[in-house]
């Protein structure tokens, strides 16, 4: 049996950090465009995906990189919003480049090749709408689908310069608020996550050149309403997390056990703390593909007009802090992490 397939599109970080998930979709409505972006106002280059569906046997054609993806004049793709150094709407047509993915045995659909994807390098501000508009040309269609990006916010605690303590500390909160009044100060983000990342420089015996390591930390993630907060007249987001739980993280860390020969060298860095947010679209995408519902076969979502797919939004921000001298030392002389190598040194930040 035959069925219009649309494209499996690999949705990088659905929760903001280093997991993955996959848009399963088919039509039994002939060729569908699909589409996938992020919008990042803290990003360089924004890219966006665009690809179409194919009739035919599946396990084939998926990988046939030209039975899923338009040609170059088959499609004109424009995108709208106010960027950086402009307070007026502009409209801008998307330029094309070429990205080489490399080969996965396990992949589903094509790998191994150049893939193409629309770019743009015009800076976007926060908490501003977007519209990407696509005209297929075959049949005049034009395909839209709107996202607003992130607000802007920032963190308020721990402070900027703050010396951070986690020893004997059972509770420690990362806070952060949304500036602008004309928002209520409240964000347009839907879901948060907050990460910390413990930075370390390695030498191992015999080696001449330092390697940098981090070690991921998650420190917690929920709906944006869920973490509002008021206090004392101020508006802002809170996470409590628990500080002397660092140490557990790095006696558990398998990297540090099984990469702690004799001699080996570490050196702290910065501490950082992470708080990523997604759009409204992503989360609810998220929410839908993820639901345990016997009901839908399929349980699809996109907020794409005339096809099919998701743009929504996403943005990161962090926060370094030096780790407190009391700290470092336990993590030096406590018998869990001792082996590990790591250097106090008082005078190094």
């Amino acid at each position: 049996m035959k069925k219009f397939f649309l494209t499996i599109l690999a949705i990088a970080a659905i929760i903001l950090s280093s997991c993955s998930n996959k848009v399963n979709l088919y039509s039994d409505e002939g060729e569908t465009t699909i589409v996938y972006a992020m919008l990042d106002a803290g990003a360089d280059t924004n890219f966006f995906k665009i690809t179409h569906s194919f009739i035919g046997n599946a396990s084939d054609l998926a990988h046939d990189y030209d039975a899923n993806n338009y040609k170059y004049d088959e499609i004109d793709v424009t995108f709208s919003g106010i960027f950086e150094g402009s307070s007026a709407t502009q409209t801008i047509k998307l330029d094309t480049i070429s990205k080489w993915i490399p080969y996965d045995p396990n992949s589903v659909f094509y790998s191994g090749c150049y893939q193409t994807y629309y770019y743009t390098t015009k800076k976007l501000l926060e908490g501003k709408e977007y519209t990407l508009n696509i005209n297929r040309k075959e049949d005049n269609v034009d395909i839209t689908v709107q996202a607003t990006t992130i607000n802007s916010f920032q963190f308020r605690k721990p402070i900027a310069n703050q010396q951070i303590n986690f020893k004997d500390v059972k509770k420690g909160t990362i806070e952060w608020r949304v500036p602008d009044p004309t928002t209520n100060y409240m964000t347009t983000a839907a879901y948060f996550e907050v990460t910390a990342y413990f930075h370390y420089k390695e030498l191992m015996p015999g080696a001449t050149d330092t390697v940098y390591q981090s070690i991921r930390w998650p420190l917690g993630s929920d709906k944006a309403e869920n973490l509002y907060t008021t206090s004392n007249n101020s508006s802002y987001y809170a996470m409590n997390y628990t500080p002397e739980a660092l140490f557990t993280v790095l006696a558990d860390n398998t990297y540090l056990k099984e990469n702690s020969p004799y001699g080996v060298q570490r050196w702290f860095e910065k501490f950082e703390y992470r708080i990523s947010a997604m759009g409204e679209e992503l989360y609810n995408y998220y929410i839908i593909t993820n639901s345990t519902s016997a009901i839908q076969d399929v349980p699809n979502y996109t907020n794409v007009e005339n096809g099919m797919g998701i743009m929504s939004s996403r943005i990161s921000k962090s926060s370094f802090h030096t780790i407190s001298q009391i700290s470092r030392q336990k993590i030096v002389n406590d018998d869990a992490t001792r082996i590990f190598g790591f250097i106090y040194d008082p005078n190094r930040e």
